[in-house]
């Protein structure tokens, strides 16, 4: 019998239906071409400094949504939203691209004028999404010039991987941008193979299974000393984020798609510390953890959850495996359930407290990547399950 998803399903259809029109209407200005930052309980703009990473989450959602056909003019809303970004917050030197971190919007000045990695990695996700939903060979240039800035100015070259931020490079290592730069470069890598990209995403790699993964005790740490050693604070050394571990395990399935490289081992390493410590009885994720179960934060945001959803495709089986869609149908139950729809029909609660009460009370843009994203692997999860009559191909 086919395994049984309903709740995923109507969490599929609310992303579709309901949050991607809001967003495209209340969530985008279109006099300035930028989408907003943030929206209060009642769905009205608030006014803060818009950064750069939350205008190119926005793209990708916008630009894959158009790609795949759920929200019309989704493509021209990225295009548009690109160019604005790359007007406002993009600074070109030397053949080199940076970003700098927010602006404020009237008028239009700097803000932060820090760069850093996960900005950047944001930036080169949804350049890879444009391209495909346009095939502009521009793009790709912008592309590298891009990548050119983090080689000159972020990479570590005596350690690995990339510094947090520029005028940063003595302090801790962080997993998290690296995580979002594999997951650029697989995009780009997809979207036009042949270039290096794919490359990039192997050394970010080997940087995770050599340097990250603590596998004595099976957990991915946050945050390292500045040579990736563990971090000399005791109470950070084995802290953990278990969504974390759930968005790498879908993203190595993805790199394994790409490379044929077997990383099944360390895929279920994460899973299995994720689902066994991470869990509360009414079945929300908490925030952080420490590698002996112990609860560093106690309360629940809302991507975990999403990334429960796009972890538990990845398996050899997909959503064919009971335990997988049982996952899958718990990570949605507890969006339905928690998070989404509220305060307005299109909009989130972004954290919850240990005692289910929302703890900030606006609804930040930059959440929609982790729905957005979370639904179209989902869609695609449960077209093959359909396809298969639940079956496994012979």
């Amino acid at each position: 019998m086919m395994n049984e998803t309903p709740r995923l399903r109507h969490f599929v259809r609310w992303v579709r239906d309901e949050a991607l029109p809001t967003w495209a209407e209340r969530g985008f200005d279109k006099d300035a071409g930028r989408f907003h930052e943030r929206l209060d309980g009642s769905g009205r703009l608030l006014t803060v400094p818009h950064r750069a990473m939350v205008q190119a989450r926005q793209i990708y959602v916008f630009a894959h949504a158009g790609k795949l056909g759920w929200h019309q003019g989704g493509v021209a809303l990225a295009v548009q939203a690109l160019a604005t970004m790359r007007r406002e917050f993009c600074i070109e030197d030397a053949g080199v691209t940076s970003a700098h971190f927010s602006i404020n919007t009237s008028p239009v000045a700097t803000h932060s004028a820090v760069r850093d990695a996960y900005t950047h990695a944001f930036i080169l996700f949804a350049i890879a999404h444009v391209f495909r939903a346009t095939e502009d060979a521009s793009l790709l240039d912008f592309a590298d010039q891009v990548i050119g800035y983090l080689d000159r100015s972020l990479a570590d070259d005596i350690h690995g991987g990339l510094f947090n931020h520029d005028g940063d490079r003595g302090g801790e290592k962080l997993q998290n941008p690296h995580m979002h730069l594999l997951e650029a470069f697989l995009a780009l890598a997809e979207a036009a193979p042949g270039r290096g990209y794919l490359e990039r995403a192997e050394r970010l790699v080997e940087l995770l299974r050599g340097r990250m993964l603590r596998r004595d005790l099976g957990i991915l740490p946050e945050r390292f000393a500045a040579d990736w050693s563990p971090h000399p604070d005791p109470l950070v050394a084995d802290m953990f984020e278990p969504g974390h571990h759930f968005e790498w395990i879908w993203l190595l399935r993805w790199y394994q798609d790409l490379s044929n490289d077997d990383l099944a081992q360390d895929r279920e390493m994460l899973l299995r510390t994720a689902t066994q410590s991470s869990a509360t009885d009414n079945g929300l994720i908490r925030d952080q953890l420490g590698s002996d179960g112990r609860v560093i934060k106690g309360t629940h945001r809302l991507w975990p959850h999403c990334e429960a959803i796009k972890a538990a495709t990845a398996g050899p089986r997909g959503l064919r495996d009971p335990v997988a869609a049982a996952l899958a149908e718990t990570a949605a139950s507890a969006l339905l359930d928690h998070f989404v729809g509220r305060p307005f029909s299109g909009g989130w609660t972004d954290q919850i407290g240990a005692d289910g009460r929302a703890i900030v009370d606006y609804v930040p843009a930059s959440s929609l990547y982790h729905l957005f994203l979370a639904a179209a692997v989902a869609d695609d999860a449960l077209e093959k399950l359909s396809a298969s009559g639940g079956r496994d191909p012979e």
